[in-house]
């Protein structure tokens, strides 16, 4: 009899072997032979596996440990480039053409402070990645979600790039209208600048609003590249330029709303007349002449000579009294209570009609410390309410009027 494991012949047995091992058949003999065979097979199988385990864990952690070497010296290597670029002197990180500095030291040191943090986590984690795809494939419980993670992560790496290489001419195109636009942009930036230094002057621009023009126009460069250049560049009248440039038209049109509603009452105001430059008005219980009118304020000038700008959209929930080209002005006057009230109502009369016109006397309260009248005219500037708080002073005082108390009269 032959034992076999698999195909392969092990032993050839006899009846004499079988006699000599002191067994009464061969069938018996073979039987133990086979079974002696198993249990040897069946320990170096757990040998091996055993031996297979410690050197896939061994493995494990030496691979572990060269991950974490190299995560630690792409740390390293980054705070290096990080300490370089800090110790780099602004005129080494300038991008000049012809002596017109394109891109500026703080933004190019920015940008490479940024690429650097980038850079630093990406590779730690593709070195973790690594490390894991070797650490799953190296038990046999594992090494089935070795593919199935190099799939999640690779697939849609793989996709992009195919897009990428597709969309290249496109792409090369659209970079070098990028780059013509960021040249257009830093150049207006650049003349303005000079123009705000006053290197470069403007008879139509002052140097002050140089820099906010500035702004302004590469604003506009910037979404009218995205507004029209964008769909001619990319050939899709909805692609995400297009949309890009849309969006931020719609969010200046939200942010504008105010002004353009000021706007839009200020050519009411305008155009319909309703107020006109030297009249006086009235708001908030301050009385101005209107300095100046425009499309989005109305600028007050007060007896003080001080400037008060009033937009247009305040008057919607704000009303502005409009005194005309003579505003009635007033003052409050208290006399004794004792006093004359007759002969004190003729002075305060003849102190109103010098300094305006239809002058008027409105007693308000009267008690034991006084009466408080209210003396008012049509005055042709502001400066004549304190002109005629003085005459009326001055003119009781000839009259040997006494005053009183003035007292918080509540309208």
């Amino acid at each position: 009899m032959v034992v076999r494991v698999g195909q392969i012949p092990i032993v050839q047995l006899t009846q004499e072997d079988a006699n000599a091992a002191g067994e009464s058949s061969l069938e018996v003999y073979a039987a133990s032979i086979s079974s002696k065979i198993h249990e040897a097979l069946d320990a170096e199988d757990r040998r091996a596996a055993v031996a297979k385990s410690v050197f896939s864990i061994s493995l494990l952690v030496f691979f572990g440990l060269i991950a974490f070497y190299l995560v630690q010296k792409v740390g390293e290597f980054a705070e290096s480039a990080r300490e370089f670029l800090d110790n780099r002197p602004d005129r080494d990180l300038s991008i000049k053409v012809q002596k017109i500095e394109f891109v500026r030291p703080a933004t190019l040191r920015s940008s490479a402070a940024m690429a650097i943090s980038l850079g630093k986590w990406l590779g730690q984690a593709v070195i973790a990645y690594a490390w894991l795809v070797v650490a799953l494939s190296l038990f046999d419980a594992t090494r089935n979600y070795t593919q199935r993670l190099t799939g999640f992560v690779l697939s849609p790496v793989s996709q992009l790039m195919e897009r990428l290489a597709s969309a290249l001419p496109l792409l090369l195109v659209a970079a070098l209208a990028s780059l013509a636009v960021f040249l257009l942009v830093r150049f207006v930036g650049l003349f303005f600048a000079s123009v705000a230094r006053g290197e470069t002057p403007l008879p139509w621009l002052p140097a002050d609003l140089a820099a906010p023009t500035s702004v302004l126009l590469r604003s506009a460069i910037v979404v009218t590249a995205l507004v029209f250049a964008g769909p001619i560049v990319t050939g899709d009248a909805n692609g995400s330029l297009g949309r890009s440039g849309a969006v931020i038209l719609v969010a200046l049109g939200l942010a504008s709303t105010p002004v353009l509603a000021s706007g839009v009452v200020g050519v009411t105001v305008l155009f319909g007349r309703r107020l006109r430059l030297g009249e006086f008005a009235e708001m908030g219980g301050m009385i101005a002449r209107i300095s100046a009118i425009n499309l989005l304020e109305v600028r007050l000038l007060d007896a003080h000579r001080v400037e008060t700008r009033v937009p247009h959209l305040l008057s919607l929930v704000r009303p502005l009294r409009v005194l005309g080209m003579h505003p009635r002005l007033s003052v409050d006057v208290s006399v004794a209570a004792v006093a004359a009230q007759e002969k004190v109502r003729e002075i305060l009369l003849d102190a109103g009609k010098k300094c305006g016109k239809e002058a008027r006397l409105e007693l308000l309260s009267f008690d034991l410390d006084g009466a408080v009248y209210r003396l008012s005219a049509l005055c042709d500037s502001l400066d004549a309410r304190q002109w005629m708080a003085e005459t009326a002073l001055s003119d009781l005082t000839l009259a040997g009027i006494a005053l009183g108390r003035l007292r918080v009269v509540a309208e």
